[in-house]
């Protein structure tokens, strides 16, 4: 990891225990022991912490705001609080910290004062991992939450019982995890985004696609990204099966170099191969349906395994129900119980997520924050409000070095929306970057009805957003920071 030069106080747990130096403790995992995780109200965070509930451990935990996971996990009977202080942190416990939490926080200082062994979320995901007989491991710049999700519900239609691991809620289980009923199978979300996913040597691994999308960690880009996938990929062996994206620029270069050392499987989600062999998947005929959905005729090979129809919109989404459907048949599990798992799938938490209406405006919700994202969303938009009203993308930015290093792409990914607006940058703990501003966003944008909403008060914006929208509209909100809660309460007031 490319680490800059800073004071202690300043770098991340991640950083000082797991990822700049070896941690001083080799990680055990004992239920004589408590486990205690700071930022537990993470989503990522909050799916290890009811595994380990639903596994009978003690857990505690605190976060800095209270949420719906924090609830979900009292529930389950763990000791979990709405603010960081020393107190919280149980004797002889076993701590676990996300990639947001720092040094100088008071339940990871008084952890260090007392000795605890301190991890990163990706230590306790790996040794969960290595419990199970067949680990599925789900990664790439984009769809890593949806993939996970639709993985693991493919796999509860074929009976296998998976504990399931996702970065989002599965509306299906009404949760982002749940535990199987032996130590079988496990399908989790694999994190590109601290280069973590090295931590992991998963049965199955999908790496689905490869952009940079995080620039305050891949501090030398493109480049850095490949790097920690040629180490994950390096750790695997020959009976490690990796389904590759052929049709990804990088991934394609990654298979060159490793499809010797791994069982390759190769996934061509948008061409059709000119031979395609025995361990090739493809689609033919894949086209938006009747329900502003996606469809396409799966084959392997030669041989047509059968339709995937899904109901969630967005040709971005058959790409994800491809790799579900790959491991699913490679696992053998019939194609007719993919099929249906698939088709019921209704998508993930955030992921152009259907918040309601208001006075017949239909409002969604999507944690898109890449350009890539932000095109592919709104593509998904415009196919399922066709024949109706307008489109109006609501995107809040989100981290400043990400806008500024991807400016230009960011420009250029609105043109399926007939209207724009944009808010104030969502800084998530980064000083503000003299000219890398919303309002600059907005005027610099080639789009012929695009406009800065300076404040991101939410009272501001309902009045404001119920003097535009009429009946048959869409408005979408997009954004990885608090723009989700906008639509929320603009249907709560409907």
């Amino acid at each position: 990891m490319n680490v800059k030069m800073m004071s202690a106080q300043d770098l991340s747990v991640s950083e000082i225990y797991t990822l700049n130096k070896p941690n001083p403790h080799p990680f055990t995992l004992e239920k004589a022991r408590p486990v205690h995780f700071i930022g537990t109200g993470g989503v990522g965070m909050s799916a290890l912490a009811r595994i380990l509930l639903e596994q009978g451990f003690t857990v505690s935990g605190s976060d800095a705001k209270e949420s719906a996971y924090l609830d979900m996990l009292r529930s389950l009977g763990g000791q979990v609080y709405a603010q960081h202080e020393s107190r919280h942190v149980p004797d002889n416990a076993i701590v676990v910290a996300s990639s947001a939490i720092r040094s100088n926080n008071p339940e990871a200082e008084e952890a260090g004062k007392r000795g605890l062994p301190i991890y990163h979320r990706s230590d306790l995901l790996r040794e969960l991992l290595k419990k199970y007989e067949c680990a599925i491991g789900l990664t790439g710049t984009h769809g890593k939450t949806t993939m996970t999700g639709m993985t693991g519900l493919v796999l509860e239609a074929g009976g296998l019982d998976p504990t399931i691991i996702a970065g989002g809620k599965i509306p299906q289980l009404n949760s982002n995890a749940k535990t199987g009923k032996d130590w079988k199978y496990a399908v989790a979300e694999l994190d590109e985004s601290d280069g973590t996913v090295i931590q992991y040597q998963p049965k199955y691994s999908v790496i689905a696609n490869l952009e940079l999308d995080h620039p305050d960690h891949y501090q030398d880009g493109l480049e850095a990204l490949k790097q920690t996938f040629r180490t994950f990929l390096g750790a695997l062996g020959k009976d490690n099966a990796v389904i590759f994206n052929r049709d990804c620029p990088v991934t394609e270069t990654l298979y060159q170099q490793y499809a010797h050392s791994v069982k390759p499987i190769s996934a061509y989600p948008d061409t059709v191969p000119e031979q395609p062999d025995g361990k090739t998947y493809y689609f033919r005929n894949a086209m938006v349906n009747l329900e502003g959905g996606y469809q396409g005729d799966l084959y392997k090979g030669q041989e047509m395994l059968g339709t995937l129809w899904l109901q969630v919109p967005g040709r971005h989404n058959l790409h994800n129900a491809m790799f579900a459907a790959i491991i699913g048949h490679e696992l053998g599990i019939p194609f007719e119980q993919i099929r249906r798992a698939l088709e019921n799938f209704t998508g993930m938490g955030r992921r152009f997520e259907k918040v309601g209406e208001f006075n017949g405006a239909r409002i969604v919700d999507d944690y898109a924050h890449h350009p890539t994202e932000v095109r592919a969303t709104l593509q998904a938009a415009r196919d399922y409000n066709r024949h109706k009203g307008r489109v109006i993308a609501m995107f809040q930015p989100h981290r400043y070095q990400r806008l500024q290093t991807l400016w230009d792409d960011f420009l250029a990914a609105f043109e399926d929306a007939d209207e724009v607006i944009i808010v104030d940058v969502y800084s998530a703990g980064e000083a503000l970057m003299e000219g890398v501003t919303a309002d600059r966003f907005v005027q610099e944008m080639d789009h012929p009805s695009a406009e800065y909403w300076p404040s991101v008060d939410t009272e501001l914006v309902i009045a404001r957003l119920k003097a535009i929208l009429t009946p048959d509209d869409l408005l979408i909100t997009m954004g990885a920071g608090d723009i989700t809660q906008i639509g929320r309460k603009l249907v709560n007031e409907a």
